[in-house]
């Protein structure tokens, strides 16, 4: 399993459209191949900041996602928007343990 924590920080005067854009993607995202989730928040501490989680059957399916064709001109649109501080970490994970 694939876990990955992403971040982009935009100006106050787009976040709602950043917000928009990202839910789209998010719902677009979570029907992929291999996709198990694929989440985006608004962070608390630092206004404009959204953070992503995204969880991925393989690294393979990852890959494949980001290889797509809409996700090129959607970090080109975040960056035109004013993006700052984009990042993705992907993570290799073991089997989920449940705790609560």
């Amino acid at each position: 399993m694939i876990i990955s924590l992403g971040y982009v920080t935009v100006p106050a005067q787009h976040t709602e459209q950043v917000s928009q854009m990202l839910a789209g993607l998010a719902a677009q995202t979570r029907s992929e191949q291999g996709c198990l989730d694929y989440r985006v928040s608004h962070d608390l501490e630092v206004p404009g900041r959204f953070s992503l989680v995204e969880t991925w059957a393989t690294l393979a399916d990852m890959q494949t996602h980001l290889a797509l064709p809409h996700i090129g001109p959607a970090v080109e649109a975040l960056m035109g928007l004013g993006g700052q501080e984009l990042s993705v970490t992907a993570y290799e994970a073991g089997d989920a343990m449940p705790m609560l």
